[in-house]
């Protein structure tokens, strides 16, 4: 299944406040992307905070911005 259809389903399921801004992933980071969203999906729980800001990164200069 391809990430765009995934996170469709995803977003469906949990809300549009769980959408994901993939524009800047690399191949590898949305194989990872991926992996946690088919788990989320199959977990019935959305991707956490802490594992989003593990994926994306995090700007500490910019609180809550992912970068």
């Amino acid at each position: 299944m391809e990430l765009e259809e995934l996170l469709g389903i995803y977003i469906d399921k949990f809300g549009e406040e769980y959408d994901i801004d993939t524009a800047l992933l690399t191949e590898d980071g949305e194989e990872k992307l991926i992996d946690l969203v088919k788990k989320a999906l199959s977990n019935n729980e959305p991707i956490s905070k802490k594992q989003i800001i593990d994926l994306f990164g995090y700007d500490p200069n910019e609180t809550g911005i992912l970068i």
